[in-house]
């Protein structure tokens, strides 16, 4: 159980706040069950609630400055997605997603990242799928280890960045 305070991973807001813990007195929820009240780190206005049970794994725990620097390390051993159907693609990339888990997110950036890369290399316009999915992943993962390496978000691109060039 996470306490007020905590930040966790909302598999569709990315971090969030634990801003409180209780009984909700809003029509559609279940007036036995405890919820969370989350407020997403980078959202300014939005509110989410999700039930203290979490059943549905909607929210986790955030990855700590430790894990979020191993798999910096082992980024470029990370696999991209191997899907090569454009309507499969899309559906592994939402898969992708809504596991909510760094690595995932990681597979994801690479294999649309260099997707577009080679499609613009040949001369080609880059797919929106590709850079939809691209975009979110990287919001998910650059909010998640702002908050577990103690940076602001929009330094932890650099941050990856520069130590993988120091790296190889």
């Amino acid at each position: 159980m996470f306490k007020i305070g905590d930040y966790v991973a909302h598999y569709k807001e990315g971090v969030c706040e634990v801003m409180s813990i209780g009984k909700l007195n809003i029509s559609c929820s279940d007036k036995e069950k405890e919820y969370y009240t989350l407020k997403p780190l980078y959202d300014a206005g939005g509110t989410l609630y999700t039930p203290v049970d979490n059943e549905k794994r909607q929210i986790r725990e955030v990855i700590s400055g430790e894990e979020a620097q191993a798999l910096i390390d082992d980024m470029l051993n990370i696999e991209m997605i191997g899907v090569a159907d454009e309507k499969r693609r899309e559906l592994s990339y939402k898969e992708a997603l809504l596991r909510n888990q760094c690595r995932d997110w990681i597979s994801l950036i690479k294999t649309s990242y260099i997707r577009k890369m080679n499609r613009l290399a040949s001369g080609k316009k880059v797919i929106n799928v590709d850079d939809k999915y691209l975009n979110i992943a990287e919001k998910f993962l650059y909010g998640e280890f702002a908050v577990a390496l103690g940076l602001p978000k929009d330094e932890v691109k650099g941050y990856i960045s520069g130590y993988l060039k120091r790296e190889s």
